[in-house]
């Protein structure tokens, strides 16, 4: 079990987190300081980053901030929330003659700290997952 979190993965979860925070401040900066409006996603984003938050203070073991940032940054993949000033998507598709198939619009920017965020935090995440298992009797 992972009750305490080393410093190593404190630092691999703060990478992520980080520039996570900083953008988010970026963003609302920009809406309070310029023309730029913010649009029902980027209330969602600060109103659910909100428990991120809540729970790096309060767990200290780190395991709910580690995956609620996970879950966040999946919602912002999906564009249900945003976290950056201008929400950019990208989507791509596939004609077979009259049949169009297209992928879901996604975030590119979100998409990639998403990514970031599952290589650095890989081995506390499953830690997280084994420890679950265990407690549920699983294993």
């Amino acid at each position: 079990m992972i009750s305490t979190v080393t410093k190593k993965r404190k630092f691999l979860f703060f990478i992520p987190f980080s520039i996570l925070t900083i953008t988010l401040i970026y963003s609302w900066y920009t809406f309070i300081f310029t023309d730029n409006i913010a649009v029902f996603s980027h209330y969602l984003g600060l109103l659910f980053f909100l428990p991120v938050i809540y729970f790096l203070y309060k767990d200290k073991s780190l395991k709910k901030a580690i995956v609620l940032t996970g879950v966040y940054l999946i919602l912002a993949t999906i564009n249900l929330l945003s976290f950056i000033p201008f929400v950019m998507t990208s989507s791509f598709g596939i004609s077979i003659g009259s049949i169009n198939i297209w992928s879901p619009s996604l975030n590119g920017f979100a998409l990639l700290l998403l990514i970031l965020y599952c290589v650095l935090n890989f081995d506390t995440l499953v830690d997280i997952h084994l420890d679950y298992k265990e407690i549920r009797g699983k294993l």
